[in-house]
């Protein structure tokens, strides 16, 4: 679960639940990033890939990524 253009990757953080103004508790949650299987053209070359949206949209513009 690893984008390879940009090397976005899992992160971790602490979900706070709360009751009124009071802090309930707290539990860890994993946040993913959005990551899709897509073909790329390296040097004429296609090539299958996984990559996250923000790459794939950045490197459509460029015109790097086919859908």
């Amino acid at each position: 679960m690893i984008c390879e253009i940009c090397g976005k990757k899992p992160v971790f953080s602490i979900k706070v639940a709360h009751q009124r103004m009071y802090i309930s508790g707290r539990s860890n949650r994993k946040i993913k990033p959005n990551l899709h299987s897509t073909t790329i053209i390296d040097k004429g070359v296609k090539k299958r890939i996984t990559a996250c949206t923000r790459c794939m949209r950045t490197n459509r513009k460029n015109n790097k990524i086919r859908k």
